[in-house]
């Protein structure tokens, strides 16, 4: 700095100096004269060195001046507070998760089979109801009409056929005497068999009209829960319209049909076809347990759109908790580990180069340690690779922490978010 403003004096002394002398003629050349190129040249790159050296060491003596000076005895930077975790190392389930759809075990739609008129539905709906309860009557009159017909031709037709059957043995008799021709005994014959045969259709008229009676009265054929009734008592109702009167579903046990990623199935090891794997059902919030129940059989083939395959859980659902219809968060456990790694999952950063957290070391400074989990289900994630059991990471207080700061561990609290954010 001190030679720069040498320099830059000197400079101005030499201009100040040679134009004074040039003003009173002392160095005064001749008209014509000219300088050397090579005099010319050394003057520019004189004069421009000077300049550049001039303005450098005014910048450099302004930078200094604005520089804060530097403390005798600079003092460390306070401890950044944090809340922390300590990982942990024990029993882990490891689960694989799909979306679930509930649906009833078995569904039966109640329609009518024969033609008539509602009389009483008696059932409550949305009440239990045990297999062979009666859940619709109709007007049986016609339909027991026909089937006394059929009985009463019955019982003619077996008349007949006996009052035959005499006229055959006599006319059989007759014949060996040559009281009576061959032609005579043939016509008994026929009509004993002709009676015979009626006697068989009237039997299947009997058994057709004893169905007809027994449609009339519909009942339950398994044990479940009536819907909405779709049809009251009262209608006129045909058995070609098709229409469903009520809907009886069996919701003990219920079925869940789980749709998981194809490549997560093969991962894990689970085969196709029949299986046995513990599943636990929660609500859309993922933290309220609705039952728990069993994988019993994988799908045989993978959705080609979505890459998707559908497994079947069977739960027992004792307190009603699954209803058809209704979406649930199933985790799937595929792995018992008795020495997992965990840690809230609060713990958890995300980077561009991948997961990442905060570990406390045992001086009180932090460093950043990439990890690669295995799952994150509740709060919880099971770390494959990264951390150690017993080290601490950090919770909360990010914002400030830079890789070798130092930390101050504070407890967590209900406040700790408002309270981290005031000591920051």
């Amino acid at each position: 700095m001190r030679v720069g403003r040498a320099l830059f004096g000197v400079t101005v002394l030499i201009v100040c100096g040679g134009g004074l002398l040039w003003s009173q003629g002392v160095l005064r050349l001749p008209a014509d004269w000219r300088p050397p190129s090579a005099w010319t040249n050394l003057i520019e790159r004189s004069e421009t060195d000077l300049v550049a050296r001039s303005e450098a060491a005014i910048s450099d003596e302004d930078r200094q001046a604005e520089l804060p000076p530097e403390p005798e005895n600079p003092k460390p930077s306070k401890p950044v507070p944090v809340v922390a975790a300590t990982v942990h190392k024990g029993n882990v389930q490891i689960y694989l998760s799909g979306l679930g759809t509930v649906e009833a075990y078995n569904t039966v739609n109640i329609k009518a089979q024969v033609d008539g008129v509602i009389l009483r539905m008696p059932f409550e709906e949305g009440q239990d109801v045990k297999q062979g309860d009666p859940l619709v009557l109709i007007d049986p009159t016609s339909y027991e009409a026909k089937l006394e017909q059929a009985r009463a031709q019955k019982q003619r037709a077996k008349a007949e056929l006996e009052h035959a059957k005499g006229n055959l043995w006599r006319a059989e008799e007759l014949v060996k005497n040559d009281y009576a021709t061959q032609k005579q005994t043939d016509e008994q014959r026929m009509l004993v068999a002709r009676y015979t045969a009626e006697i068989a259709q009237y039997d299947a008229d009997i058994k057709y009209w004893q169905a007809q009676v027994d449609y009339t009265t519909i009942r339950s054929p398994i044990n479940g829960r009536v819907g909405i009734r779709n049809v009251d008592p009262g209608n006129l109702i045909r058995a070609q319209e098709n229409k469903t009167l009520v809907t009886v579903v069996q919701l003990r046990p219920v079925s869940v049909i789980i749709t998981v990623p194809a490549k997560q199935l093969q991962r894990d090891g689970v085969s196709l076809g029949q299986t046995n794997l513990p599943v636990i059902a929660y609500a859309e919030n993922g933290i309220t347990p609705l039952g728990r129940g069993q994988v019993e059989t994988v799908n045989n083939r993978v959705d080609q759109t979505t890459g998707t395959i559908k497994l079947k859980a069977i739960f027992n659902n004792e307190q009603y908790k699954l209803w058809p219809g209704d979406f649930v968060d199933c985790k799937i456990i595929v792995e018992q580990r008795h020495d997992g790694l965990t840690v809230p999952s609060a713990a958890i950063r995300h980077g561009p180069r991948g997961d990442f957290v905060w570990v406390i070391r045992p001086d009180n400074t932090v460093a950043i340690r990439p990890v690669r989990l295995r799952q994150t289900v509740g709060g919880t994630a099971v770390v494959d690779v990264g951390l150690d059991a017993n080290e601490k990471v950090v919770l909360d207080g990010y914002p400030r922490l830079r890789p070798g700061r130092r930390v101050e561990i504070v407890p967590a609290k209900p406040d700790d978010g408002s309270r981290l954010s005031r000591l920051e």
